[in-house]
Parts: structure tokens; sequence; C-alpha cells
């Protein structure tokens, strides 16, 4: 049976479903993280029917995705999935133990990571960076550049002090890396191939002003008070780079706003 293709209003409720399931407590921040990245690389209704399979009735998901939530024939199994999503899935169930390894950590300024390569040009933070400031987001751009010597990403979900962040290989396209970002780039990334015709994004592109504004905005643009959560996601909808805002609060009141890269509103998902 050839499996039906996503749409991206399939993915955007599909995140709507899991954000209201970490406003509820029923998932925690690594997992919100890790479904968060799937949701958006999914290609397949089944895809995203796994992502929320757990997480009670799918009412706000479209009546074609909830449909693959049979409980007759029950979630897709494993070997239905991709393995590009089972790849992130993964790396979001290991968030906890990458924190605890730290491998990338140089206190001084001064250790191995400054002392090899292009990072030795941006020393690592002594303290998490405030990434949804403008200054916050740009050191962040910077220590990407340094690190890997580029800026060109698949997708990267960007929270107050810590980041996930998916890098192209600067000397094989075909390849990417998925990064965990804290006081630095910490851990040992999961690796993987990217199809031959994916969309890449460069996260020097981003207007950190317009980043900053929007997040700072976007609690009363969308219409949800006592926020508990906020997150950036920046990857390609359709062919167009750009950032999305999500808000959220512990009554599962939530919205979106996404706009191009330099800042110009593409859409919004206001909370009524």
């Amino acid at each position: 049976m050839v499996a039906t293709r996503a749409s991206d209003a399939d993915r955007d409720s599909c995140l709507e479903d899991i954000e209201a399931a970490f406003a509820d407590g029923r998932i925690n921040d690594a997992e919100r993280e890790a479904r968060t990245q799937a949701a958006l690389q999914a290609t397949t209704l089944a895809e995203l029917s796994y992502l929320v399979s757990d997480l009670g009735p799918a009412a706000k998901l479209p009546t074609k995705v909830a449909a693959v939530l049979s409980p007759k024939k029950g979630s897709p199994s494993a070997d239905s999935l991709s393995p590009r999503l089972l790849r992130v899935l993964l790396v979001g169930s290991l968030v906890a133990a990458v924190i605890a390894v730290v491998l990338w950590i140089s206190n001084a300024g001064d250790g191995e990571q400054a002392a090899t390569g292009p990072a030795a040009q941006q020393s690592v933070p002594k303290e998490r960076l405030e990434l949804h400031t403008a200054e916050g987001f740009e050191r962040f751009v910077a220590l990407t550049k340094a690190k890997f010597g580029t800026t060109i990403i698949d997708s990267a979900a960007i929270y107050p002090d810590y980041a996930s962040v998916e890098v192209v290989m600067k000397d094989n396209p075909r390849r990417a890396e998925n990064w965990y970002f804290a006081k630095g780039f910490e851990g040992d990334p999961t690796k993987g191939t990217r199809p031959a015709d994916a969309a890449t994004i460069d996260l020097a592109s981003v207007d950190p002003v317009a980043y900053a504004r929007a997040i700072k905005r976007s609690p009363s643009v969308l219409g949800v008070e006592d926020i508990t959560s906020t997150y950036v996601v920046i990857h390609d909808t359709g062919g167009e780079p750009s950032f999305s805002v999500y808000v959220s609060n512990k009554y599962s009141e939530n919205g979106y706003w996404t706009f191009t890269l330099d800042g110009k509103e593409i859409s919004r998902y206001a909370f009524e």
C-alpha cells in the first residue's frame, strides 16, 4: 500500500498536538524537541500519526491524519518509519545523556575546541546564551560558523537557552549531523544522509532583530497569556525558508507565528 504524503498543514497540526502534550506534562522537554524535529521532517501521514499515537485523542489533527491511528491496526511499526525520522527520534531520547556527557566544553576557553580548526576563532561561552535575544542568536550563528565552517543547515529548534540543529556538512551536502547546543556544541552528533534535492537554509540569513522581535511579540499577537513554553523552529516550508515562533501555556492554549528569514509575516495561528 502506498503511503499517503503529508502536507504542511498536516505537519503543523501534528506540531500543535505535540505542544499541547508538553503543556499538559504528558511529555518532557527532550521528547517535545525530538517529536517536533521528527514532525518537521516527516513525509507521510503514518509518520505523523506515530508521533502522536500515545498522546490521546488526536482532536486537532485533520481527519486524514487521525484516520491513520486505526485501533485495529495500531500505530505504525518502527519498520514503516523512515530512517531519517527514526534518527531524529533517537536524538531526542538521548538529549539528557548528551547533556551529562559534555565533551566539547572548555572552561577556560583554551581547551581542545579552541586549539583546533576554525573553532579557535570563537571561545566557548561560560554560561548558556540567551538564544531568544538578537545578541544571543548572533553569537549562536558565529559559534556554528566557527565549529563547522558553514552556517548551512537542514533545520533547527531553538529554545531560550539551548538548541538542536542539523548541520549540513560543508564538504558533502548529502551528509548532515544533528547537534545539541547549550554551552557550545556538546556531545557526539547523530549522523545521516540527505536527499539530493533536499532544501537547505543559511542560518546567517535569519534577521536577528526581526527574530527577537517576533519572539517578544508572539504572546500578545497570538493571544496566549502566562506563557510557559516558547521555542523557534527554523525550517523550509515548501521551498520557502522560514522561522516559526511557538508559544503555549499550562492550559494548552497555544499558537504559532511564521516569518520569512528577513522577518516578513507568512502566516499565524492565534489562540481563540
